[in-house]
Order: C-alpha cells, then sequence, then structure tokens
C-alpha cells in the first residue's frame, strides 16, 4: 500500500489572490523558509546562485547520485536547481560562492554557448526558454541544473471545476487522483508533496511549471511513483518538474495516445528510472530532460504489447543503468515501432546508451535509434558495462518467461559519441532460434572518426546471431 503525505488527504486546494506572472523568477515564495519549510532534500542552495537579467531566482538543492553500483540505500549527494519561466532572451549569471572558477562548460554542448569564467562567477547568454547544466573545474559534481521554460499558453482557469490547482507555495497532497476530463495544475512557485495517480481515465491533462516533490517519501516502505497512469487513454503531461522520486518517476502502463512533452526529472534513489513506459500504445515522449538513477528512457511489456512510441528531442543525464533502453521486461507477444530520434547523452557513467534487453519472449521489431549524439560516454564505471550499444536475447534476473524472443530490423542512424572512452557494441542471442537479425549501423562516428568497417569498432558477438548486421 502506498502511504500518504502528511494528513493523508488528497486535497483540491483553490489559491485565489496568487500575483500575476513574473517571468525570470521562479520559487519566489521558497526563499521564505520560515513560512514554506522545503522539501526534505531540496533546500535553498548554499553552494549556488543564480540571475537572470539582473534578477535573482530561487536555486534549491536536490538529490543526485554518484555511485555507479546498484545498492537499495544509496549515500545522496545533492546538486543546485533552479526552475524559472523565461520569455525571451536572458542574460545569464551564475556564482559558485567561494569555489574558485577555473573551467565551465555549458551543456548540450549543441547550444554553442561559450561561458565567460571570472573569479567564482560564469556568465553567458540564452537566446530562449531551454534546460541547460553548468559544470565547472572538469567536475560534474555540484553541477548547476537550469530549467527555463516558455510561459504556458494553457494555463487553466484555477476556479474551474474541472481543474485541481495548486498555486504557490508548499502542499502535502499526498495522492491526488485526477477523474476523466480533468486537468491537474502546478502553477509557478508550487511545490507539491505528493504523486498524482490514475487508473481508467480519460481526457486528463497534469501541467504547469511547478514541482513534484517525491524527497519526504521512504523509497521501500512508501514506493510512491510521483506521476503513474494505467489503462487510460488521452493523456497529456507536460511542463512539471519532478524531484527526487521515490521510485520510478514518470510511469505508463497499459495506455494508450498519452503525451508527455518539457517533462524535467532529477532522480536519485534507487530504481529511480525516469519515464517508463510498459505495455502501451501511441506514446509521444518529447523535449524532456532526465537524469535518474536508473534507466532514463525504457519500453517494457509487462504482460501486454508495445507499439508506436517516439522519444523525441529529450537531453538524458544517466548516472546508472541505460540511458535509451526496451527491456528487460518483454512479456508480449510484440514490441514495435519504437523510436529513440534527437536524444542528447550529456553524461553516460554505467550500461549502455542505447540498447534492447529482450528477456522474455517478446518479437521486437522495427526500432530506430537516429541522431543520438553522447557528449560524455563513461559507460562501464562500477559495476556497469562498457558498451555503447548492446541487443541481446539473453536470460536474466527479470525473465519469467521460458522461451526467449527476437529482435528484428534495427537500426541505428547517426550516433555522434563526442569524447570519453572507447566502448564497444554488443549483439548476443540466446539460441538460433531466439536471435538478434537485421541490424544496420549507419552514419556512427566515434571521437570524430566515421565508422565504415568493423575493423574500426570494438565488437562482442556470438556465433547465434542473424545473417545480416551490417555497417552502411
Amino acid at each position: 500500500m502506498l502511504r500518504q503525505a502528511g494528513n493523508g488527504r488528497s486535497s483540491r486546494p483553490v489559491f485565489r489572490g496568487v500575483s500575476p506572472r513574473v517571468h525570470a523568477r521562479s520559487l519566489l515564495l521558497l526563499c521564505l523558509p520560515f513560512l514554506l519549510p522545503f522539501p526534505a532534500r531540496a533546500r535553498a542552495s548554499e553552494s549556488c546562485q543564480v540571475w537572470l537579467n539582473g534578477e535573482a531566482i530561487e536555486v534549491i538543492d536536490t538529490a543526485v547520485n554518484h555511485r555507479r553500483e546498484w545498492t537499495s540505500r544509496p549515500i545522496l549527494d545533492t546538486t543546485p536547481v533552479a526552475v524559472t519561466v523565461l520569455d525571451g532572451p536572458a542574460e545569464v549569471e551564475v556564482c559558485f560562492p567561494g569555489v574558485p572558477l577555473e573551467t565551465a562548460v555549458v551543456r548540450p554542448l549543441s547550444l554553442g554557448i561559450t561561458p565567460a569564467v571570472e573569479g567564482d562567477r560564469v556568465r553567458f547568454a540564452l537566446e530562449g526558454p531551454a534546460n541547460v547544466t553548468v559544470e565547472y573545474n572538469g567536475q560534474v559534481r555540484g553541477a548547476l541544473h537550469l530549467f527555463a521554460a516558455a510561459p504556458d499558453t494553457e494555463k487553466p482557469d484555477p476556479n474551474d471545476p474541472g481543474v485541481i490547482y495548486f498555486g504557490a507555495g508548499l502542499h502535502e497532497a499526498g495522492i491526488v487522483r485526477p477523474q476523466s476530463g480533468q486537468t491537474v495544475y502546478l502553477d509557478e512557485g508550487c511545490v507539491l508533496r505528493g504523486a498524482i495517480h490514475a487508473d481508467g481515465v480519460t481526457n486528463v491533462r497534469v501541467a504547469g511549471p511547478g514541482i513534484l516533490d517525491g524527497s519526504t517519501f521512504d523509497r521501500w516502505k512508501d514506493i510512491l511513483v510521483p506521476i503513474d497512469f494505467a489503462h487510460s487513454d488521452h493523456i497529456t503531461i507536460e511542463g512539471v518538474t519532478i524531484l527526487d522520486p521515490a521510485a520510478w518517476t514518470l510511469n505508463l502502463c497499459k495506455s494508450g495516445d498519452v503525451v508527455v512533452d518539457g517533462v524535467k526529472i532529477v532522480g536519485a534513489r534507487a530504481n529511480s528510472d525516469g519515464i517508463t513506459i510498459q505495455s502501451c500504445e501511441r506514446v509521444q515522449v518529447r523535449d524532456c530532460f532526465v537524469r535518474g538513477w536508473d534507466d532514463n528512457l525504457v519500453v517494457k511489456g509487462y504482460d501486454g504489447d508495445a507499439r508506436d512510441i517516439a522519444f523525441e528531442n529529450c537531453v538524458l543525464w544517466t548516472d546508472l543503468a541505460q540511458s535509451c533502453e526496451i527491456g528487460y521486461e518483454t512479456r508480449a507477444d510484440v514490441i514495435e515501432r519504437i523510436t529513440f530520434r534527437d536524444i542528447t547523452v550529456l553524461h553516460n557513467f554505467h550500461k549502455p546508451v542505447m540498447s534492447i534487453h529482450n528477456s522474455d519472449n517478446a518479437l521486437v521489431q522495427d526500432v530506430l535509434f537516429e541522431n543520438i549524439v553522447v557528449e560524455d560516454a563513461q559507460m562501464g564505471r562500477g559495476d556497469g558495462a562498457n558498451f555503447l550499444i548492446d541487443l541481446t536475447t539473453t536470460k536474466s534476473q527479470w525473465s519469467k518467461t521460458a522461451e526467449r524472443g527476437n529482435i528484428r530490423r534495427v537500426t541505428f542512424d547517426g550516433v555522434t559519441v563526442l569524447d570519453g572512452v572507447e566502448s564497444a557494441i554488443r549483439i548476443f542471442s540466446f539460441r538460433k532460434a531466439y536471435n538478434v537479425d537485421d541490424i544496420v549501423l549507419r552514419n556512427i562516428t566515434l571521437f570524430g572518426e566515421k565508422i565504415t568497417d568493423f575493423s574500426q569498432i570494438r565488437m562482442n558477438v556470438n556465433k547465434h546471431n542473424g545473417v545480416k548486421i551490417a555497417i552502411e
């Protein structure tokens, strides 16, 4: 059973008299700790300060995990996070008080930002809304996560009876359970301690620039997934920031026609998978930032097929496990037409960037990995596996079926690794009858070298694979 926070009630508060939105300012009321206590592991940052166009915005510390080995009770670190609304260009100033800065990097590198460094400050310009990290002195610890979103043009009326509205401030809401046709809205400056769960609903929207915080829930006593929809259709989840989940972060199960847009996630505790899609159809995930301590973007088949799922234009930071994964649980007849497109992996420290682990009976087919950029490939740290790509039909600890399935028609088109360690590609079939076949690697560039032959890549293959594994 899931325990509810606070008084155990799922409230439906409407906070009138909230001041109009002030762009480039976020979480303003959180700077009044004597009025609004911070979430347990999300407190006013003492390590970082941020100004946008000369105006200070609130920065909080949230949990992250730098351990590269799975443990049920990891020792957590913190990193600064700033969540704001931005409606145009901004001059950004970041201060890491008392830290003599030598270098700084703003990611994603594709933004082409060259910051100026002076003393303990970093300055750079944003052309508009963006999700960026600011790292300093060649390390990842203490990196600022700046989430600057565009204003919400579809903000609902807080007085609408179909809206479950949470205004600026801290809300001990427990489990919020929207009904069909309702909107759950977390407005600017909102910190909602709790979760949003629904089963068997249609036409539900979860949205807003606020924060959904899981830090006060115990990982093993509560196992509280912050956003969880099952057997539901026509669902939209957009804009919210989710910090320190006490389990998987955003889970969809046996649902269809779902859009996940502009969600930001920073997770740290055991199994804090980012966006998990199990046995769903027609799902679009786009423009999201995901940093988790387990698989970041993952498709599973829990006793049902999965098809027509696309992850597009997402930025990932993978502290543990895989960045883009299908599996391991593949208890379905078919998992098909899965796309990972325009994905930037800022860091990957543990296991493969792209993987299909078919450890049950499904036929996994028609999968596309397109335009994948890995800025820092550090796979193999801790107890991880040093693979860029991993395709296998081997039995695992999560297998439930006696037979294995197959993997067919997988294309990797436009994979670029900018920096990091040399890694391998593994294609490993359980048996000839349960093999991996029809795999194409096209436009692969590793550390500036275009790959045209298998001799340029460290390969880990076995004799049970199919006949078509090609570089084009």
